[in-house]
C-alpha cells in the first residue's frame, strides 16, 4: 500500500480491512472519472466509514494538497512582525513551527492569530490541531490557516523528530530540514549578477551519506565556508527543492550550515546498469561498448555547444550516456572496450522511452585503456 494511504488508512483500521479499503479507493478514484487522486480518494473512503477528519502526518504535506489538517507541538515561534498594506492598514504576521515524528513545517499567523504570539497565548511545547491550506512558501512547504481555518490546542503527547534526515528519505518541498553529510565535491564558488545589478555569489556543493547524494546550494557568506572533500557538514533549517528533475537542499538566510565533529563513512555506490531509474542522481562503472559522432547545435544564447553519445555496459546491461561540453574532448582519447567510470550523472527519459545518462558539468568521467 502507498504511504499515502497507509497513513490514512490506520486511522480507520478498526473498521475495514487493508485490501477491501483498496478496492474502495480505486472504485472512489473512478466514480469522479478521474477527477480526484488516491489521496483524496481515500480521505473520502475514510469519511464514509465515520471518519470525521484525516489527520495528515507533516512530513507528507505537500503544496498541491490544499485543505490540510495535521497536529504537531510548537518546536519554535517568530517573533511578531508589523508591516503596512497597500491601503495603509496596519497588518501582523507571525510564523511558528510545528513538529511530529515524521518532520515539521511553518504556519503563517495573520492579523488577530499573530497577536496570539504577542500575548503569550501561542508558546513553544504546545501540542496544536490545525486547519490551513498548504502552499509553497519561501522556505519550502508551509500552511496558511485562510478564511476557513484555525487551529485548536490539544492534549497529546507529540514527540517530534530530532534526529537529521537521511538523504534518501528526502522529498521535494520538505521544509526546515536537518541533515548530516559528508562533502563528497566543495564545488567552486560562482559570480553572479543579481537584478538589481548588484554581485552575489553561489556554490554547489556535493552531499553524500550511505543512503544517496545531493546537491546542496550555498549563498554569499555561507558560499565562502572552507569546505575539504570529507568533512561533514550540519544543515539545520533547509528547504528541499527540485531542480532540473533532481533533489537539492536551498538555504535561506535563517539556515544554519556548520561543520561537523561527527565523522561519517562514505562510499561512492555503483548502481548497476538494470536497477537505473528516471531521476537518480547516480554513478555507474562499465566498459565502453558504442562510440557516436560528436554533434553541434546552437544554444538559445547563440553560442555553439557539443554533444556526443557513447553506450557503457557492465554485466548487467546496456545504456546511453550523453556527454555535453568538455566532456566531448575527452573521446579523442577513448575506444571501444575502454574501462569507464562515470560519477553523478543523471538518468533521464531517452529516444524510442528508454533511459540514458546526462552526463552534465557535474558529472566526473574518468576513463582507462582495458587491461
Amino acid at each position: 500500500m502507498d504511504s499515502d494511504l497507509e497513513e490514512i488508512y490506520c486511522q480507520v483500521a478498526e473498521s475495514i480491512s487493508p485490501e477491501e479499503f483498496e478496492e474502495r479507493v480505486k472504485e472512489k478514484v473512478a466514480l469522479m472519472a478521474g477527477l480526484c487522486d488516491q489521496r483524496t480518494a481515500a480521505m473520502l473512503v475514510a469519511r464514509d466509514l465515520g471518519s470525521p477528519e484525516v489527520l495528515t502526518k507533516i512530513g507528507s504535506i505537500r503544496p498541491e494538497m490544499g485543505n490540510v489538517t495535521f497536529s504537531g507541538k510548537v518546536i519554535a515561534v517568530s517573533p511578531l512582525r508589523e508591516f503596512q498594506r497597500s491601503d495603509g492598514s496596519l497588518g501582523r504576521v507571525a510564523n511558528i513551527t510545528l513538529g511530529d515524528e515524521t518532520g515539521s513545517i511553518r504556519v503563517a499567523l495573520w492579523d488577530e492569530e499573530a497577536e496570539l504570539v504577542r500575548s503569550g497565548d501561542i508558546a513553544v511545547d504546545q501540542c496544536l490541531k490545525v486547519k490551513g491550506v498548504a502552499k509553497e512558501g519561501y522556505a519550502g512547504t508551509e500552511v496558511s490557516l485562510g478564511r476557513s481555518g484555525g487551529f485548536e490546542e490539544i492534549d497529546q503527547d507529540i514527540r517530534p523528530r530530532i534526529e537529521p534526515y537521511m538523504i534518501g528519505e528526502l522529498k521535494k518541498d520538505m521544509s526546515d530540514v536537518s541533515l548530516l553529510a559528508v562533502v563528497v565535491d566543495p564545488g567552486e564558488i560562482r559570480e553572479f549578477e543579481r537584478r538589481d545589478g548588484g554581485k552575489g555569489l553561489v556554490r554547489g556543493v556535493t552531499l553524500g551519506d550511505e543512503s544517496g547524494k545531493i546537491r546542496l546550494t550555498l549563498w554569499d557568506e555561507q558560499a565562502q565556508m572552507p569546505l575539504l572533500k570529507g568533512e561533514t557538514l550540519e544543515i539545520v533549517g533547509g528547504s528541499v527543492r527540485e531542480r532540473y528533475g533532481l533533489l537539492e537542499i536551498q538555504t535561506t538566510g535563517s539556515t544554519a550550515v556548520r561543520k561537523s565533529s561527527k565523522n561519517l563513512d562514505f562510499c561512492e555506490k555503483i548502481t548497476p546498469i538494470d536497477e537505473l531509474k528516471e531521476g537518480m542522481l547516480c554513478s555507474v562503472s562499465g566498459f565502453v561498448s558504442g562510440l557516436g559522432e560528436v554533434r553541434e547545435f546552437q544554444r538559445d544564447d547563440g553560442r555553439t555547444g557539443r554533444v556526443a553519445n557513447i553506450y557503457i555496459s557492465d554485466e548487467t546491461g546496456r545504456i546511453r550516456a550523453a556527454l555535453w561540453g568538455e566532456h566531448v574532448d575527452r573521446l579523442m582519447e577513448v575506444d571501444l572496450g575502454y574501462r569507464a567510470e562515470i560519477i553523478d550523472a543523471q538518468v533521464k527519459s531517452g529516444w524510442n522511452e528508454g533511459l540514458e545518462l546526462s552526463c552534465g558539468w557535474r558529472t566526473r568521467i574518468t576513463f582507462a585503456p582495458p587491461e
